[in-house]
């Protein structure tokens, strides 16, 4: 079988995918957890969720991990532990690099805010009251560590939505396109992002806007950052991330950002004793997000199974839906994105100057259109699959 995806689809073949006793989704959650994740990333992670980590188990850690290798994005963790756990001790090497980061990051935090307050001060000025999202909302709830941060995530009421576009313009900033859910406003002097305006949250499944009304009631009115801004629900704010993460997990996006998804989670779980699931389990009947939540907790459970309650995830993970999601996840990524990209290689004009060429673009075309059909339809994914994994074809 020759696709562009060949080696992860023999890693989930070799994962269990072929064995009776393994669904699925585990198969397809363990392929993405051994491609995301390296050794390293995996220890730290264990030991940074950890409440009491010892000086062996960090040692461990250093022992494989680079600062300068893995880069500042993902060290920055490394840097949560040395805050957090001022017991510990760290090398000359890593210490003062580690606290170069945090210090980095915050400087690097407050160019990104500081966007974020001008456009906002301006839409208070004009009544209008943004709620804010993701990192910038975390970076305001958990003050003393610095975030990876881009930009802002504000969302507005949809009747203010080009308002306030056309307020934040003037104050030097432009966007290259207005999407259907969001704008992207760059510095008209750096070219750099500073805030995403968003009408309302996509999560493609054709309910976007169904739990805006709850969203904005339950948000709590805060001076964030010396602005007005909303904050949303703590069981809002573990609703967006689980499927803001299972939406990165499909698209093979944002990935680096999936350590400070976790972290998040648990900041949230272990500061509100009373967290509400029933919140969480509505918003996603509402969105029909059920199962994009189910699989971004499932992969969570995967690197740390002590951050959601047992009883929840026995009633959330509802594994025939979610076995009818990885199908279709396998199905866009590893097969119709093969196909996908040598249909749109073979053009027009070239293939009538090549006799091997038009030979391929007779089976490629109608196969690739024929295979199109079936998203949407889980039963025939399903069966498509299984006849893939006893065949052999060559796309």
């Amino acid at each position: 079988m020759k696709l562009l995806y060949k080696s992860e689809i023999e890693d989930i073949k070799k994962s269990g995918y072929l064995k009776s006793d393994i669904s699925i989704t585990d198969a397809l959650i363990e392929n993405f957890y051994e491609e995301i994740l390296t050794l390293e990333e995996k220890k730290l992670l264990k030991l940074a969720f950890k409440n009491n980590p010892s000086q062996e188990e960090l040692d461990e850690v250093l022992k494989l991990w680079d600062i300068e290798v893995k880069g500042a994005n993902k060290s920055l963790l490394l840097s949560y532990v040395l805050k957090r756990h001022p017991d510990l001790k760290f090398s000359s090497y890593e210490g003062p690099r580690l606290k170069g980061l945090l210090k980095f990051f915050r400087f690097q935090n407050m160019k990104v805010i500081s966007h974020f307050v001008k456009i906002t001060k301006v839409l208070n000025d004009n009544n209008i009251i943004p709620v804010i999202l993701k990192g910038g909302a975390m970076r305001h709830l958990v003050k003393d560590l610095p975030r990876v941060m881009g930009d802002v995530d504000i969302l507005v009421l949809e009747k203010d939505f080009y308002k306030a576009i056309k307020l934040a313009l003037p104050l030097g900033y432009y966007f290259e396109k207005i999407d259907v859910h969001s704008v992207d406003l760059h510095d008209d002097k750096t070219k750099e992002n500073t805030l995403d305006i968003h009408k309302f949250i996509y999560f493609k499944t054709g309910k976007p806007k169904a739990f805006l009304k709850d969203l904005f009631k339950r948000a709590s009115l805060q001076n964030v950052f010396g602005v007005k801004a909303y904050v949303p629900s703590d069981e809002d704010m573990v609703f967006i991330i689980l499927v803001n993460l299972a939406r990165n997990l499909r698209d093979k996006t944002s990935l680096g950002g999936l350590i400070y998804s976790l972290f998040d989670c648990k900041y949230f779980l272990e500061n509100n004793k009373n967290f509400n699931w029933e919140i969480v389990k509505e918003n996603a009947k509402k969105t029909k997000t059920q199962i994009q939540m189910n699989f971004a907790m499932k992969f969570i459970n995967k690197i740390s199974c002590d951050i959601f309650p047992l009883e929840f995830q026995k009633e959330a993970l509802f594994e025939e839906k979610t076995n009818n999601y990885s199908n279709t996840v396998i199905y866009e990524r590893f097969y119709l994105e093969d196909i996908r990209e040598k249909s749109r290689n073979l053009k027009i004009k070239e293939i009538f100057k090549d006799l091997s060429k038009f030979k391929q673009y007779l089976k490629i075309k109608p196969l690739y259109f024929s295979l199109k059909l079936l998203r949407g339809h889980p039963l025939l994914i399903k069966f498509f699959i299984k006849d893939l994994k006893t065949k052999q074809y060559d796309f």
